[in-house]
Parts: structure tokens; sequence; C-alpha cells
């Protein structure tokens, strides 16, 4: 679910290419957000490689805790790439017009 999350935020924003990797790297060229976000969108990637493949090895194990922090680091993904974006523009209506 987690990847499959990244995989929408990514054509949500018209990023296409092959793989998951490569659509991340262009996200990141793509939108502002802090780098340790895009990092941790590849950590992801990596887990949900975990997940679905018997032969990917790149967390020693999947068990409750990768899946809380992942889903953690999910969220605050979201909050960067759609929260932050309309708090923003919330706080530009309420300006006084011409300031």
């Amino acid at each position: 679910m987690i990847r499959k999350t990244l995989e929408e935020i990514c054509a949500e924003r018209n990023i296409t290419d092959e793989n998951l990797k490569k659509k991340i790297r262009k996200l990141g060229d793509k939108i502002i957000i802090p780098k340790e976000l895009i990092s941790g969108m590849n950590h992801l990637r990596l887990l949900g490689n975990d997940v679905a493949h018997i032969e990917s090895k790149t967390f020693s194990k999947i068990n409750k805790e990768e899946i809380e922090v992942g889903i953690e680091f999910t969220k605050e993904i979201l909050k960067a790439v759609y929260q932050y974006q309309n708090l923003l523009e919330r706080l530009i209506k309420l300006k006084i017009p011409d300031q």
C-alpha cells in the first residue's frame, strides 16, 4: 500500500517512467520537497520491494516496526506534497490585497 501511494503521487504529478526509482528522482526535480523525504521515498520503495519480491533482501525482516515506520514516513510525504501547499494558499488568502 505504501508503494502504491508513492506511485499515485507520481501519477498525480504526471511523472512517468519505467520504474518507481526513476519516478521518485523526477518527482524530486519537479516539486519542492525536502531531500530527506525523497531519500525516504527510495527507502520505502526498497521496503516495498522486500515485501513484494522474495529475492529482495534490503531489510533484514519485515514486521510491525518496519510497517509502522513506513506508514508514518508516508504520512509525512503526503503532508509535504499536499497539506503544506494547501496551508500556504490559505495563509496567502488571509493577506490584505496588494501587500
